[in-house]
């Protein structure tokens, strides 16, 4: 029953509410589920093969904001101050910087993920972007705020349990939960240049660069794949050397 009128009219609706990335991915899962559903004979045609990039979010560019020391400071001061931002949103954000992880991978972590005596996140493959496990070495601090986490969030199964009724009730916290809660924080930085929680990706990868970590270590703290005939052919994973690099960027943050 799907007509192209409904895909243009979803994907306006997604850019109105000011998301024109997010219209972007839609359209390019959309296109993807009707073509699976005309190549099983499900459907005559796909009402999404006439559109592209420019009838939805438009080109993206690729985003280059990091946070710098300054601004980290400031970011963690207005933390402290925002009224209303709970003290599992401060330590959520403090895990995303410490650890350059996605944030779906922290918001959707089961507690049994960690292992705190030895200071490891096995992080399993169904939830990583490259769809293979990795074990994360944690700092100090990265211990320290998971502990607390899981001591606030008990005796719930995830690191970050849902804290009300939502519609697609989920056990843990919505993706977006952190967003709007950031906002709270941003409403005491105006004078600052705007970031997204992503943004923190980047920014600690660019500090690990200028604390003298080796690329190929601190890609692989971000869980990139190394690209090339290394990439294919170089399977370790350099575990001790990112526990290293990643105390050394947690004593940065500290």
């Amino acid at each position: 029953d799907v007509k192209p009128m409904h895909i243009d009219a979803m994907l306006q609706t997604i850019v109105k509410r000011g998301a024109p990335t997010m219209a972007n991915d839609v359209l390019r899962w959309v296109r993807r589920m009707f073509d699976y559903a005309v190549k099983r004979q499900m459907v005559q045609y796909n009402p999404a093969s006439a559109f592209n990039l420019a009838d939805a979010g438009g080109k993206e560019e690729s985003r280059d904001r990091w946070l710098t020391r300054e601004e980290l400071v400031r970011l963690f001061e207005a933390m402290r101050n925002a009224k209303g931002f709970a003290v599992e949103n401060s330590l959520a954000i403090k895990l995303l910087l410490l650890l350059a992880v996605r944030k779906q991978e922290l918001t959707a972590a089961k507690v049994v993920e960690f292992d705190l005596d030895n200071a490891v996140w096995h992080l399993p493959a169904a939830r990583t972007k490259t769809s293979a496990p990795i074990d994360i070495p944690l700092s100090e601090p990265a211990v320290e705020c998971l502990g607390k986490l899981i001591e606030l969030g008990h005796p719930s199964d995830y690191l970050l349990p849902a804290r009300k009724r939502q519609e697609r009730k989920l056990p843990h916290i919505h993706e977006n939960t952190l967003n709007v809660a950031m906002s709270k924080v941003k409403s005491l930085l105006n004078d600052m240049e705007d970031f997204t929680i992503h943004d923190f990706r980047r920014t600690a990868r660019t500090h690990l660069a200028a604390l003298g970590i080796d690329p190929h270590i601190a890609e692989r703290c971000l869980n990139h794949k190394i690209e090339g005939v290394a990439g294919i052919y170089d399977r370790h994973d350099y575990f001790e050397k990112r526990r290293e690099a990643l105390a050394k960027w947690a004593e940065y943050v500290r």
